[in-house]
C-alpha cells in the first residue's frame, strides 16, 4: 500500500474514534485473501458509512467488497435489511488490477437506530478467487 494510501487511513481511523460512532470487524485472510477490515461509522446523527479495507496476497483483478447488507434494529436483537450495496451498483466497492481497495458506502439512517453490516469481501484473479462473509459490530447512529 502506498504512503498516500496508508496516511488517509490513518487520517479517516483517526476521525472515525475521536468524532464519531466506530464499530470494527477484522480478520485474516486466505490463499487470494491477505487481509480485510469492516467497519461502521456514524460522522453524524443518523448518517451511517460501511468503510471497508480488503487487501490481496498480490496484485490482483480484482479486489473488494460484493456486498454490503446493512441492518438496523431497535432493540440490538431483531435485526432487518435496510439497504443492500452491490458492486455493479457502486463503481468504488471493487478495484481491479491492484493489492488492496479502501472505500465506503454511504446510508442516510434515523437517530436513535442500531446499525449493523454484513460484508462480503472477494478477491480474484487468473480465474480464481476467494471471498469471506463478515458480520460488523452494531453502532448507534
Amino acid at each position: 500500500m502506498s504512503k498516500k494510501a496508508l496516511k488517509i487511513l490513518a487520517i479517516i481511523l483517526i476521525f472515525a474514534m475521536c468524532f464519531g460512532t466506530t464499530a470494527f470487524a477484522s480478520v485474516q485472510g486466505s490463499k487470494y485473501i491477505d487481509s480485510y477490515n469492516a467497519f461502521l461509522y456514524s460522522p453524524s446523527a443518523g448518517k451511517v458509512e460501511v468503510w471497508f479495507d480488503v487487501k490481496g496476497n498480490a496484485t490482483s483483478d480484482e479486489v473488494g467488497v460484493l456486498t454490503v447488507i446493512l441492518r438496523s434494529s431497535t432493540d440490538r436483537e431483531n435485526w432487518t435489511a435496510v439497504k443492500t450495496f452491490r458492486y455493479f451498483d457502486y463503481s468504488n466497492m471493487l478495484a481491479y488490477d491492484t493489492m488492496s481497495n479502501i472505500s465506503h458506502v454511504d446510508y442516510e439512517g434515523e437517530t436513535g437506530v442500531y446499525y449493523q453490516a454484513q460484508v462480503t469481501v472477494w478477491v480474484g484473479d487468473n480465474g480464481g478467487g476467494d471471498s469471506r462473509i463478515i458480520l460488523t459490530p452494531s453502532i448507534l447512529a
